[in-house]
């Protein structure tokens, strides 16, 4: 019969043996992830971009309401020209204003080609006509000011 000690300790080095297995299959398979710099089926790094506005906060509740969920607004024509993962927060800071900041991926291969192609989209300049009106620039700024990116986890 095996004493009660040792068989505790074996049990909690299965443990310990098991949960290195996990890890370090889950960091293998995270490492492999992590190496492909490249979007599938692009031959061009992501360009990630991060920036930022005021909004008019007596038009807050129109703004939302024209980026809610049912609204499709222009989203199939930031697919069509490579922009992913789109994403716009807002938040008030201590000034009392609201400020947007907005966030976005391209996998594309020339960006400022598809960025002057999606300008020129006729859905895209009304859906501008709409919402720039509603959007404060910050000082120095004619639109949404772009941020530098000083960190990336991957």
């Amino acid at each position: 019969m095996i004493p009660s000690q040792f068989f505790k300790v074996i049990v909690v080095f299965a443990i310990l043996l098991s949960c290195n297995v996990l890890i370090i299959s889950c960091y293998s398979g995270n490492q492999q992830k992590n190496s492909e710099k490249k979007p599938m089926g692009s031959n061009t790094e992501v360009k990630r971009v991060g920036m930022v506005i005021k909004i008019d906060s007596s038009r807050m509740a129109e703004y939302l309401n024209l980026h809610a969920d049912s609204n499709p607004g222009v989203r199939d024509l930031l697919i069509k020209y490579h922009l992913r993962n789109f994403s716009i927060f807002v938040t008030q800071l201590d000034d009392g204003n609201y400020y947007e900041f907005g966030y976005y991926e391209y996998t594309g291969n020339n960006f400022d080609s598809d960025k002057a192609k999606l300008d020129a989209e006729p859905r895209n300049k009304e859906w501008l006509k709409v919402c720039d009106p509603m959007q404060i620039p910050l000082k120095g700024e004619v639109t949404w000011k772009n941020m530098k990116q000083v960190f990336y986890n991957k």
